[in-house]
């Protein structure tokens, strides 16, 4: 091989390593965004874990795993209340029911566990859990870190209050889930993009 074919190898094995490590990079950044600065550090705690669908047979989707990892990593002695929150369509058992039931396997006590079972939205996640966690002093967003950036932005928008209370969770380790990362990477760009268009009509 000669050494311009050599060289051509060499820059498309490193773009195509950029643009593998592209999703990585973007929801490290997002974890670090859109935080508030009344967060009482030492202060009482809740955690707001976001629901997304199950599967089809009502098991737990890869995604429904991911979140509950990360609210098990992010619990900490402060911790008095963990919100599981939505429901999909007109399932018997909602989405925030087969959370819990999980991260109840992944050591969070069920006496902290608290279940909101209206929310078919993002937007709704939110809206419904305020009352849930507004009485503590620290609050934490629990989602993969692009869809929980976008989140803790929908609460700025409806309850500032609250909002000026947000923390980080625990919800970036590099090279964790790569294809998930790839696809809520692609997902909430689309959002971005639909949220720029109608932005009076929050994304899903």
């Amino acid at each position: 091989m000669s050494r311009s074919h050599r060289a051509a190898v060499v820059a498309c094995l490193g773009g195509a390593g950029a643009l593998a490590l592209l999703p990585d990079l973007a929801h490290r950044w997002a974890s670090a965004q859109s935080y508030g600065d009344r967060a009482t550090e030492g202060g009482t705690e809740a955690i707001l874990v976001l629901g997304c669908p199950s599967r089809d047979d009502g098991s737990l989707h890869p995604l429904q795993r991911w979140r509950c990892g990360i609210a098990a990593r992010t619990m900490n002695p402060r911790v008095h209340r963990v919100v599981f929150t939505g429901r999909t369509g007109d399932r018997e058992v909602t989405e925030a029911a087969v959370m819990a039931g999980y991260a109840q396997t992944l050591g969070i006590p069920d006496h902290v566990i608290v279940l909101e079972e209206e929310a078919r939205s993002t937007w709704e996640n939110l809206q419904y859990s305020a009352p849930l966690v507004e009485e503590f002093d620290v609050v934490r967003i629990v989602s993969d870190p692009m869809h929980g950036w976008r989140a803790r932005q929908f609460l700025a928008r409806q309850r500032p209050d609250l909002a000026a209370k947000l923390a980080p969770a625990r919800d970036h380790r590099w090279l964790e889930r790569p294809v998930l990362k790839t696809g809520t990477f692609v997902y909430e760009v689309i959002a971005r993009y639909r949220e720029r268009r109608a932005p009076r009509l929050p994304v899903e």
